[in-house]
């Protein structure tokens, strides 16, 4: 994709927005999206209208008292101070399909409770920066019983998709 002159590269942008959260350095999110960012969420119902209300969803998690970085070998590390550390959610970038414009990722999200979720984000850029996504979020489960004849279960494969 080119903005202006320069060619620009989404899936580094998109790599990019994964670091910053992970990072928790929030004013970084000017880097990589729009000011009048769209984040739609099927699921809820919900719509959040611009940047500052999304990095507001961000920094009023609640209890946010530190912030979990996931470090290049996987491993998670809560940072903060005080008694009381408590995790915010940790963004761990599986896989990234599409070019240009249009891209789709594949994310899997550990929550302060310990809960891992599977994330699929759809998202639109447009001048080298996020202007919108489309987010869906589902809950690791046990795969039921009554199925298990057909199918092969490979938890340690849920990161392999």
């Amino acid at each position: 994709m080119s903005h202006g002159t320069e060619e620009v590269d989404t899936r580094a942008v998109l790599s990019r927005l994964f670091e910053i959260l992970a990072g928790g350095d929030l004013a970084a999110l000017d880097e990589v999206m729009q000011p009048d960012y769209e984040q739609y969420i099927p699921q809820s119902g919900e719509r959040v209208a611009g940047l500052a209300d999304y990095r507001s969803i961000i920094e009023n998690y609640p209890e946010r008292q530190g912030r979990s970085v996931l470090t290049p070998q996987g491993e998670f590390h809560i940072a903060g101070h005080g008694p009381h550390y408590v995790m915010t959610p940790t963004f761990n970038l599986v896989k990234v399909t599409g070019d240009g414009d249009e891209l789709t990722s594949y994310v899997k999200a550990v929550y302060p409770d310990g809960s891992e979720w599977f994330i699929v984000n759809f998202f639109t850029f447009r001048e080298g920066k996020i202007a919108r996504s489309i987010d869906f979020f589902a809950p690791v489960f046990e795969p039921p019983a009554w199925r298990s004849q057909w199918v092969r279960g490979d938890p340690a494969g849920r990161d392999n998709v």
